[in-house]
């Protein structure tokens, strides 16, 4: 099998194949996944005229999604989602890694009967876009009262569209004065690890936006970028935020960045993704605070063979 490298060009190939399905999962986007590209090698190739992602982490191959589009009950789908399983298998040194990612819990029955198990992976949250934009009710009393506290403050303050040359070098600076302040509040190497992580990623998506079709949003106050948030399209009806940082020492910012965004979302888009929490306690009180109208697991699936610790 040949594997090509995952590169910028190939977006239009991707987006051609996953069109097709109406996936909720917020992985199921080129974005979502070149941005770790620092992180993993990404490859990619046809079978069976179905697009196939792997990454490789060290010496060993996963995917990072389904075979793209997904046609559970094809049986030429099945027999490539088995010939790209094997060729993991026969291809690593450590069997475990021989993954297949972000598994919608409605095709795990599937896959099951076919000899695979599966592993919850994460969870993510997805919400009204009416809701988040327009926060009524008692339920978004807290959200509501810290926005509105932040526009009295800063009554001329603007959520503004990002603009590459102007605020590039500003989001990245943010970014390390955002990342700088978390450190020094939390000291789990787990969640240091995880700011290493994101440095990349926010790195390459803001360099990128143009070509990966982010839709990016700033807010200047004095005329000095202090928060910016990236998104993109994931399905007709779904919009995902993929990236949101403010001045940490600007109340209600956060707020505000986020229901400004929010508000423009709705109309062109029914349900916004918040992506999942990435296993943090205070992200996850964070998006519960919010209300999810819906949570959406993920599940990692391995063959059958595979002995899991």
């Amino acid at each position: 099998m040949q594997l090509r490298p995952l590169t910028l060009d190939d977006k239009p190939i991707f987006d051609k194949y996953v069109r097709s399905p109406c996936m909720s999962l917020s992985n199921y986007a080129f974005a979502a996944l070149y941005v770790w590209r620092r992180h993993f090698q990404f490859y990619w190739t046809l079978l069976h005229d179905h697009f196939c992602i792997f990454a490789k982490q060290g010496d060993d191959y996963f995917m990072p999604i389904l075979p793209i589009p997904c046609a559970v009950g094809n049986l030429s789908y099945l027999k490539t989602v088995r010939y790209a399983s094997q060729f993991m298998l026969k291809s690593n040194q450590n069997p475990q890694i021989a993954r297949i990612e972000n598994v919608p819990e409605e095709l795990l029955p599937v896959f099951q009967n076919e000899g695979f198990h599966a592993i919850l992976k994460e969870t993510e949250y997805v919400y009204r876009a009416e809701d988040l934009g327009k926060l009524r009710g008692d339920r978004y009393k807290r959200q509501r009262n810290a926005y509105n506290a932040f526009v009295a403050r800063y009554p001329s303050i603007k959520c503004e569209p990002y603009q590459p040359i102007i605020d590039r070098d500003a989001c990245l600076q943010l970014y390390e004065r955002w990342r700088k302040a978390r450190s020094e509040k939390y000291d789990d190497p787990i969640y240091q690890a995880m700011l290493d992580d994101s440095q990349s990623a926010h790195r390459i998506g803001i360099t990128h936006a143009k070509e990966l079709r982010l839709v990016g949003r700033v807010v200047r106050i004095d005329g000095e970028l202090r928060a910016y948030t990236f998104g993109y399209e994931l399905n007709s009806e779904t919009f995902c935020v993929l990236f949101e940082i403010a001045d940490l020492n600007i109340k209600g910012l956060s707020q505000f960045i986020y229901r400004e965004f929010c508000k423009e979302l709705i109309g062109p888009y029914k349900w916004i993704n918040a992506m999942d929490d990435s296993g943090l306690e205070n992200l996850k009180r964070v998006k519960r605070s919010y209300h999810p109208t819906r949570l959406i697991p993920s599940y990692n699936i391995y063959e059958s063979s595979v002995n899991l610790p």
